[in-house]
């Protein structure tokens, strides 16, 4: 979606990058993320792929070697060293009509190793990336640069819609469907419905919390660099994953601050 939009920036690590020192390899990292977070203060763009492009990544299987690569890769883009299953965040800052504001950017491992197996929502061609996201930034700029809505300000509604859609809309792999909303006849919500009207692909859908065979905002997880093509009965499944960070404004609940609205500078 951010990509039609021209919101996405990318930085293509080539075979004859990866080949060089980390310190070339972290400069060219951080030259392109540098641009992106420019390009970001203005609301230009709210994402950034990196993308390690390489046919021997590609063809590469999921193991112990792939996985601490990907863990070397974040740590040169992120400056700092990167467990594996923990939930790692960039920063991104917008700076229109008067405000600066500042979010928690999600960072998420994907790679071409997902084709055919059970993570394959987490699949992508050529090698493997990682993804940058901000929805808050992304919808903030929506909405005050391109497409202001007085009804809906800070465009986190409009978001809040588009990420239960994508939720609810994954397509089954070899072991099912990935995410899902719950039913609210199944797992009551816990707040007040925040839409005035529901969209109507989402009546009777939770609107606080999903379920996932994945947690949607841990940056690289273990469970994907082992060889299974099915998902192994012995993984958790989460079943509490939070959608309130887009509607809940109360100070116990600092992600709306963090991850949604922003945090006003």
């Amino acid at each position: 979606m951010a990509s039609r939009k021209d919101g996405l920036a990318f930085c293509f690590l080539t075979d004859d990058d990866l080949s060089g020192s980390d310190i070339s390899i972290q400069r060219k990292i951080q030259r392109c993320r540098k641009s992106w977070r420019t390009a970001a203060r203005s609301g230009q763009q709210s994402g950034f792929v990196l993308l390690a492009l390489s046919k021997r990544i590609a063809l590469a299987m999921p193991n112990a070697a792939l996985k601490r690569l990907s863990l070397r890769l974040a740590s040169l883009y992120l400056c700092r060293p990167i467990p594996a299953d923990k939930i790692e965040h960039d920063a991104l800052f917008v700076e229109i009509h008067g405000f600066c504001r500042r979010w928690r950017v999600g960072v998420n491992y994907f790679s071409a190793q997902g084709d055919g197996r059970w993570w394959k929502d987490h699949r992508i061609p050529g090698g493997l990336a990682f993804s940058m996201n901000s929805v808050g930034h992304m919808a903030l700029c929506q909405r005050v640069v391109k497409s202001y809505d007085e009804h809906d300000p800070t465009g986190l509604l409009w978001a809040l819609t588009v990420a239960m859609l994508l939720i609810d809309g994954t397509t089954p792999g070899v072991s099912g469907r990935n995410t899902q909303l719950f039913d609210l006849g199944f797992v009551p919500a816990s707040l007040p419905c925040p839409f005035e009207q529901v969209p109507p692909r989402l009546e009777g859908k939770n609107y606080c919390i999903y379920e996932g065979h994945y947690h949607t905002d841990i940056t690289i997880p273990s469970e994907y660099f082992r060889p299974d093509v099915s998902r192994p009965e012995s993984l958790r499944k989460y079943e509490d994953l939070d959608l309130t960070y887009l509607h809940h404004e109360v100070p116990e609940n600092p992600d709306y601050y963090e991850m949604g609205v922003g945090v006003e500078q």
